[in-house]
């Protein structure tokens, strides 16, 4: 018994031991096979956060009441928010965007058991700093074993960055829709073949092609075949230069022909778009522009024409009336003679001038005024222009100063005949306006720059002066500041005109500053080419030849030391006989010739050194008469002198290519007339000293 007890007990203790071994190896394994879970769990884990590190995309847990029992750690970095904080509702973020309501409305439904689940859907949320984030959420509802809803999973991708762009290309699309909405052309895309591929069409112009029908026919069975070289030429040489071009044609619109203008413009390697723009109205436009343009030159011409006849007819007259009035002025005559020689004189002058600023105006205005220089002294130009406001000053006691500072370069190359203009003008108009005191000029270096000098000139007077509120109206054309002025002192309200539009060709220009009762200053500025040293000495050299006769009297016989043969050809029996007066006292006797064909039968009966050839004469005029002379090809040719009252630029050139050797203007300046028989006295008898 004993033993068997014995036996029991050892056989129990195997048993246990065994089982305990077992018991020990399977606590081993199940072990193992934690520790291997729990290895894939921590994998997967540290799978899930790499991934949620580098993703705009957070994960999500609520239940079924909606509040918030989880968020991935990458919440703070996506959405700026803490993971810890729980128990918020999942709409607590939401922004009043209209797509929340369809997203609550679905969320809310699926957890009252409304719906069976939930698609996918978009929601917009603010972030921790209250900026707004574009969602796409997917949901994972999570179920017991009785089939019972007790939480949702849920993953929201951040799209932010693709809905702003898709928002930004809607709006981009938008705003080039209302563009091309707005723009009035018709257009049409083409392939590199001609096909017709898409169209866009604001008005009459798809309907009338019929552009909803075309598209995928070619561009030579769309447009009439008047006009298909024309726009398969266009499409073809746009898509080779890669330029845009542009074509016109007509097209006939409900049996109206319209002005249509295209333009090719190479979009890709293989698509051209066509604008069609109808500028029916633009050629109307400029047709009648053309019209417009065409009677204005036409009235242009036509005035121009009236003042060059005017010229002619009035200078014809005044060439006798002041001319004889200056032969009168030099016989005996008594005081109360000499007076009304004198006021003759001066009204005849003042007729003149106010002819010549007509005319000058006429010549600035219609652009034919150019600038030709030449060299002169400056000082010489102030002191001539001084001289010829002398007398009318001299009568009215009004003293004429001139300040030239030390700086200011003597000599210069440029339009001295303008600039003379310029300075008579405004002395002029100043001596006019000056009942007593003085009118002075001072002449300033302002700068060189180069070869170029800017020049001040300075005109002063202690006149009547200006208004301040008149001094805008000065340099108005026929304008004077009063109408009273105009009764009083006369003019023609041209010279400040002029003289505005003559600094423009000098790139100066002028100012006032001006006090009623007074007087005035007038400013004016010009650019001036310096004189180089070679031109100086040649100036000089004609300076001191000609410097004698440039003051000269008419007394004084010139015939005895240059015995000129002279022919005057002239029909007016007035100038004729006033010439012939003025010749005979410098001791020539002209021949006559009353037109051009009797001119040119004396030249060729004897020989003249001098010619003074009138323009318009009947039978043959100047021009001609000059050109069969010259042709005539005399060993020894006549100097041929024209005269004409025509002065216009043009009118002088004509007479020049016709084969004048020079030209004077009626009423013929007697000075300048003495002078040209003295220079072709010189060429004559280069040995008389």
């Amino acid at each position: 018994m004993i033993y068997f007890l014995l036996s029991l007990a050892v056989i129990l203790a195997l048993v246990f031991a065994y089982l305990l071994f077992q018991a020990k190896q399977k606590t081993t394994s199940l072990q193992g096979e934690l520790h291997a879970v729990k290895e894939k769990y921590d994998e997967n884990q540290f799978q899930l956060d790499f991934f949620l590190d580098h993703t705009s995309d957070f994960l999500f847990k609520f239940n079924t009441k909606g509040i918030v029992t989880y968020s991935s750690m990458n919440v703070v970095r996506v959405m700026g928010r803490n993971p810890n904080i729980r128990l918020a509702h999942y709409s607590t973020s939401y922004t009043d965007n209209p797509i929340n309501d369809k997203a609550r409305e679905r969320i809310d439904g699926f957890l009252a058991g409304k719906y069976d689940s939930v698609p996918p859907y978009f929601v917009e949320v603010n972030d921790s700093k209250g900026y707004p984030h574009m969602l796409e959420v997917f949901h994972k509802p999570i179920y017991n074993d009785q089939g019972e809803l007790i939480s949702v999973t849920g993953i929201a991708k951040n799209i932010t960055g693709i809905y702003n762009a898709e928002l930004e290309i809607k709006k981009f699309e938008k705003e080039q829709m209302l563009i091309l909405d707005a723009i009035p052309d018709t257009m049409f895309t083409f392939d590199k073949k001609g096909v017709f591929l898409n169209y866009h069409a604001k008005n009459e112009m798809g309907v009338i092609l019929s552009a909803e029908k075309r598209i995928g026919d070619n561009i030579v069975d769309i447009f009439p075949e008047s006009i298909i070289s024309l726009m398969t030429a266009g499409l073809k040489k746009a898509l080779e230069t890669d330029q845009m071009q542009t074509v016109e044609f007509k097209l006939q619109v409900n049996k109206k022909e319209h002005f249509c203008e295209g333009r090719f413009i190479k979009l890709t390697d293989d698509r051209i778009l066509l604008m069609m723009r109808d500028i029916t109205a633009q050629k109307q436009l400029e047709e009648g522009l053309k019209l417009a343009k065409e009677a204005a030159e036409n009235a242009n011409q036509a005035k121009s024409t009236f003042l060059a006849t005017m010229s002619h007819e009035i200078r014809t007259p005044m060439n006798g009336v002041i001319g004889m009035t200056n032969l009168l002025n030099e016989t005996l005559l008594n005081p109360e003679q000499r007076d009304y020689v004198e006021t003759i004189k001066v009204s005849g002058e003042t007729l003149l001038r106010i002819l010549n600023d007509i005319l000058d105006y006429s010549r600035i205005e219609s652009g034919k005024i150019t600038l030709e220089d030449s060299v002169f002294g400056l000082k010489r130009v102030v002191e001539e222009s001084l001289n010829l406001v002398a007398y009318e000053a001299k009568g009215k006691k009004v003293g004429l100063n001139l300040i030239i500072d030390e700086n200011v370069p003597e000599f210069f190359f440029a339009d001295r005949n303008r600039l003379g203009q310029i300075l008579v003008n405004l002395l002029s108009n100043a001596v006019k306006f000056t009942e007593r005191g003085f009118v002075s000029v001072r002449v300033s270096l302002i700068e060189i720059k180069g070869d170029t000098a800017n020049i001040e000139f300075k005109i002063q007077d202690t006149g009547i002066g200006v208004a301040k509120e008149e001094i805008k109206n000065l340099f108005k054309e026929f304008t004077q500041v009063e109408s009273s002025n105009s009764r009083r002192f006369g003019g023609s309200g041209l010279g400040l005109a002029i003289v505005k539009n003559l600094l423009k060709l000098y790139n100066g220009k002028v100012s006032v500053q001006s006090e009623l009762g007074v007087g005035s200053l007038f400013s004016f500025n010009v650019h001036l080419n310096l004189a180089v040293e070679g031109m100086v000495e040649g100036k000089m050299e004609h300076s001191t030849k000609s410097s004698r006769y440039e003051t000269g009297k008419l007394a004084g016989v010139l015939s005895g030391k240059y015995p000129l043969k002279i022919l005057l050809a002239e029909d007016n029996k007035i100038n004729s006989k006033l010439i012939c007066l003025i010749l005979e006292r410098m001791g020539y006797i002209p021949a006559l010739a009353k037109t051009g064909l009797e001119a040119l039968s004396k030249m060729q009966a004897e020989t003249f050194d001098v010619i003074l050839m009138d323009v318009q004469m009947p039978v043959m005029d100047g021009l001609e008469a000059t050109k069969k002379i010259k042709a005539l090809d005399l060993n020894t040719p006549p100097y041929i002198i024209g005269i004409s009252a025509s002065a216009f630029d043009e009118d002088v050139q004509k007479a020049l290519e016709s084969g004048m050797d020079d030209y004077l203007i009626k009423p013929v300046k007697f000075d300048a007339l003495r002078e040209k028989l003295i220079q072709v006295g010189q060429r004559r008898f280069p040995f008389v000293s």
